[in-house]
């Protein structure tokens, strides 16, 4: 019953996922899908539970490409309902750790430090929470915080959890959403439901050195890049897999 209730509002159609192609059911495609997800405009689609879910790389930082004509006709027509964005950040809250899973409950704006405001799916929570548990990891529904540059230092992260209240930060998703709120119509903008995950891929380093700066890089490269289908492609597969086999149950 608590499952079924990341199935309120809109009912899921198609859905659209930010970044990388990952290893899902249909293994003997992985690899080609993976490179069609990062070098096409159009992404790669696969067809899982009743819906075509596409996956599309749009780059890093405030430099992202736009959105293939196609996927922006699906989105002003109402036939893709669902975004998704999951992927790897810096903790700005000293207690998390290496794994953890974040779900966004605001998407705040380094330039502004304002919310970017969007719709989200009542329940999903219940769906991250449970993806957690299983992974044995810890879950938390927290602000995330969107900068174009990488904030390293202990210091500087220690105060804007003070100043923000974010948990954690990464490098693309409020940029993103600009773009497309500037290049879809008012009214699918509005109806999309958005959600956002965040995988802590390095902490807040224990002393302020070049030394444990260097740490904490080498784990948020492994994470987000080297290992990627290890750790946040991971998350991602499962966490499509619980969500929509449960809503298919």
């Amino acid at each position: 019953m608590e499952m079924a209730a990341a199935m309120s509002g809109r009912p899921i159609k198609d859905i659209l996922v930010i970044r990388k192609h990952p290893r899902f059911v249909k293994k003997e495609s992985c690899r080609k899908k993976q490179l069609q997800s990062v070098l096409s405009g159009k992404g790669a689609t696969t067809r899982y539970a009743g819906h075509d879910i596409t996956f599309v790389f749009l780059g890093y930082g405030k430099k992202l490409r736009r959105l293939h004509p196609a996927i922006l006709d699906k989105l002003n027509a109402g036939k893709i309902t669902d975004i998704v964005d999951i992927g790897g950040g810096g903790a700005l809250d000293p207690r998390l750790q290496r794994g953890d899973l974040i779900l966004s409950s605001e998407d705040i704006l380094y330039d502004t430090l304002h919310p970017f405001k969007v719709r989200r799916r009542k329940g999903m929570q219940t769906v991250v929470q449970a993806l957690a548990k299983k992974e044995q990891r810890h879950f938390f529904e927290a602000k995330i915080l969107t900068s174009a540059h990488i904030i390293a230092s202990k210091k500087e992260r220690l105060a804007l959890h003070t100043q923000t209240q974010c948990a954690i930060v990464q490098m693309e998703h409020c940029w993103f959403l600009q773009v497309l709120q500037k290049t879809m119509k008012p009214r699918a903008f509005n109806a999309l439901h958005m959600t956002h995950i965040e995988v802590v891929a390095d902490v807040v380093p224990q002393h302020d050195t070049w030394f444990h700066h260097a740490i904490e890089y080498f784990y948020g490269i492994m994470y987000c890049l080297i290992r990627n289908q290890h750790y946040i492609g991971h998350v991602k597969s499962e966490f499509l897999k619980l969500w929509l086999n449960n809503i298919e149950n």
